[in-house]
C-alpha cells in the first residue's frame, strides 16, 4: 500500500496478550503496536486463525486482571496480524 489509510493514530505497545480462539485454542503473543480502532501482533510461528475469525484477546503481564476483549482478525501479515476491536452494543 504506497498510501497510509488509517483511521486511526498507532502507538507502539510491547506486552504479552492471549489470543483466544475455539480452533486454535490459546496463545500466548506479544504486541507491536495499538490504536482506537484495534491492536497488532507479532505472531511468530503460531497457528492462527483465518481473516474474519472472531477471537478474545487479554493482556497478561499487567499488575491487575485485565479485561477480556472481543475482536476481529482483519489481517494476516508475514509476521503477524491486525486485529479490530468489535463494538458492544
Amino acid at each position: 500500500m504506497s498510501e497510509d489509510q488509517r483511521q486511526h493514530v498507532r502507538t507502539k505497545l510491547t506486552s504479552s496478550v492471549k489470543l483466544i480462539h475455539p480452533d486454535t485454542g490459546t496463545i500466548e503473543v506479544k504486541t507491536l503496536d495499538i490504536s482506537d480502532g484495534g491492536i497488532y501482533l507479532l505472531s511468530g510461528n503460531s497457528e492462527l486463525p483465518p481473516v474474519g475469525s472472531e477471537v478474545k484477546v487479554q493482556l497478561i503481564d499487567t499488575p491487575f486482571e485485565a479485561p477480556v476483549l472481543d475482536m476481529v482478525i482483519v489481517r494476516l501479515a508475514q509476521n503477524g496480524i491486525g486485529l479490530k476491536f468489535l463494538n458492544e452494543e
